[in-house]
């Protein structure tokens, strides 16, 4: 059993303003002899005292926190954009929703992470996922040695590529 702190004793604690776990200085006691204030010796700044905690607890919460929110968001802008009727056939759609449903069939596995950043001196191949500033996500149906053609969720549009900079 470990003596009771004294003012002035080096304790481990755990610091709300470094968020860490701490050496810390008692600074104030209860008249009964437990802990009521101390100073972190990093950030010298006077709290209540808390425990040191297990800081590979709070790092697992943390994640899981953070995976329950990428995913409650992933899959509001998943439902925003996935197609209200898939179940037509393209047989009695408009030509509009044609090229959506065939947008959405092109993108539905695309990681934002994973696509290329439009950029008119670059060369891009067949199935390549670009990200154009104006237009958006699109995949690059067929390419030629100075343009391409991107099916955009609004259209094709044909962009050029391999452009020399020098030309400007």
């Amino acid at each position: 059993m470990s003596s009771p702190p004294k003012l002035g004793q080096d304790i481990e604690i755990y610091c709300r303003y470094c968020k860490l776990n701490l050496d810390g200085v008692v600074a104030a006691l209860t008249p009964d002899g437990s802990l009521q204030k101390v100073q972190c010796r990093t950030c010298k700044h006077f709290q209540d005292f808390k425990p040191p905690v297990d800081m590979e607890a709070k790092r697992a919460k943390l994640v899981a926190k953070a995976l329950k929110i990428a995913e409650r968001h992933t899959a509001a802008v998943l439902a925003k954009s996935q197609p209200k009727d898939t179940e037509n056939t393209d047989q009695g759609l408009s030509p509009e929703a044609v090229l959506l449903s065939m947008w959405h069939e092109a993108t539905k596995d695309a990681h934002p992470l994973k696509t290329k950043i439009y950029d008119q001196h670059r060369m891009y191949k067949v199935d390549d996922l670009i990200s154009h500033k104006a237009f958006g996500l699109g995949k690059v149906q067929e390419t030629t040695e100075d343009s391409m053609v991107v099916l955009f969720r609004h259209g094709f549009e044909n962009l050029d590529i391999g452009v020399d900079k020098e030309e400007f």
